[in-house]
């Protein structure tokens, strides 16, 4: 079965979510996009997942989803450029937010390679 683009990379934000909460992360949000304001400039892009650890740090999750690693690792797709954008979502995300409810706030990155039936999971924090 071939699967598109997009429904690989939904597939890999579901398991990175599953294996999250298994581990005790509470899921917060998916797919967060922040919403244009008129005459402001914002940041485009999107957050794939933000979460709680176990902890209570507020958690950015960069999910990277590969079918297989004929083009390389799914993380080396995270450039320069990606790790700033990320880093202005996240701080776009809290000021769209009153909460105060975390201890430290971290930008991580999961990588899945595989198919459903047989897959490799690499979690990265503070990447």
């Amino acid at each position: 079965m071939v699967r598109t683009h997009t429904q690989v990379g939904r597939w890999g934000e579901d398991i990175a979510a599953a294996a999250l909460e298994i581990n005790g992360y509470t899921i917060i949000e998916r797919n967060w996009r922040p919403e244009p304001i008129e005459g402001i400039e914002t940041v485009r892009g999107e957050v794939d997942l933000v979460a709680l650890d176990p902890e209570l740090n507020l958690v950015f999750v960069e999910v990277k989803t590969r079918s297989t690693a004929d083009y390389g690792h799914p993380l080396e797709a995270i450039n320069r450029t990606k790790s700033q954008r990320l880093k202005f979502l996240a701080y776009s995300w809290c000021s769209t937010r009153e909460t105060t409810d975390f201890t430290g706030l971290r930008i991580d990155a999961v990588a899945i390679t595989g198919t459903p039936k047989e897959f490799t999971f690499d979690h990265r924090k503070a990447v």
